[in-house]
């Protein structure tokens, strides 16, 4: 179990845990206990602004409220379709993006709890109980219930904020920004892969080259933490500011159809890079890059859109 933290870094008294399910997970928000006034403090103190902070969270990554229900020691002893509650103001399955009021949600899942069990129809009762809440989200498919925890237990840092450019120098520029804030991610646990460009657009010049996005670069590089993920070794060199130098290679080129993702990238040495391009083996090389490198896609290899040229071109 973890106790998350809010957006100004302070760890909330609050425990949370999480259960896999097979579209989705179960946050388990635990209860709050009051001090007896002796040795025993008080337990989860922070449990409204805890399960504000994970409806908000979990809205921003476009997850849905599925179910709702009490999990109680007592509640727990009942048939699955017992424990489950209704709230009174928001229909389920709710989509979290589209609950504008997370207070008002709050208090409408502690009125749930409050009634649950009770025979006079009153939310009198206990307003801060052991909840499960089950989520849909298509994110959780091929991920480990730590990741998903720590999804929701840092704020993620933004890792991808770079505009791609078909400009060398301009990228390397924006590579080095958003290494930067992929690192300060990293630390705080709560980096995410970009989304790359599934289809990148090239831009014509008297160079045509394709237009690349300098959040993948990063996140590559960093995942490669200085070695080259081809032969393991450290890159042969740093750059002029201290970082290893390593070129990142489309395991399928762009210009064979390849996308500018991170699951068709991979972090070389020059001497890869360039066996990569130009060995008479370079499909056994690409496909034991595939096999070694456990994010990396077997793209097909597909006729690249069209470019238009106002003079030589040449596709990088």
């Amino acid at each position: 179990m973890l106790k998350p933290f809010d957006d100004s870094a302070r760890e909330l008294d609050a425990l949370y845990s999480v259960e896999l399910r097979s579209d989705g997970f179960d946050l388990i928000v635990e209860s709050r206990g009051g001090s007896d006034h002796g040795p025993n403090a008080a337990r989860n103190s922070e449990y409204a602004p805890a399960l504000e902070l994970h409806l908000v969270r979990m809205g921003a990554l476009g997850m849905v409220l599925d179910d709702l229900q009490v999990a109680s020691s007592i509640a727990m002893k009942l048939p699955d379709l017992d424990r489950r509650v209704s709230l009174d103001r928001f229909p389920l399955p709710l989509a979290l993006s589209s609950a504008t009021d997370v207070r008002e949600l709050r208090h409408s899942i502690g009125r749930a709890s409050a009634a649950f069990g009770r025979t006079d129809g009153s939310d009198r009762g206990n307003r801060t109980k052991r909840m499960r809440l089950r989520m849909q989200w298509h994110g959780a498919a091929g991920m480990t219930v730590n990741a998903i925890e720590r999804v929701l237990w840092r704020p993620t840092a933004p890792a991808t904020d770079e505009q791609p450019t078909d400009d060398p120098h301009e990228l390397q520029k924006r590579v080095a920004q958003a290494t930067a804030r992929i690192r300060a991610a990293a630390k705080l646990g709560t980096v995410q892969p970009p989304a790359g460009q599934p289809a990148p657009p090239k831009a014509s010049s008297t160079l045509s080259r394709f237009v690349r996005d300098p959040n993948v670069i990063a996140w590559v590089l960093n995942e490669a933490d200085g070695h080259c993920e081809i032969c393991s070794h450290a890159a042969p060199f740093l750059r002029a500011g201290g970082e290893p130098f390593l070129e990142v290679h489309h395991v399928r080129p762009l210009g064979e159809g390849g996308p500018d993702t991170v699951d068709n990238a991979a972090a070389c040495c020059p001497n890869c890079h360039r066996q990569l391009h130009h060995d008479p083996n370079r499909e056994t090389l690409r496909q034991n890059a595939i096999a070694s490198i456990t994010r990396l896609r077997d793209y097909p290899l597909m006729a690249a859109p069209g470019m238009v040229t106002s003079a030589a071109t040449v596709i990088r």
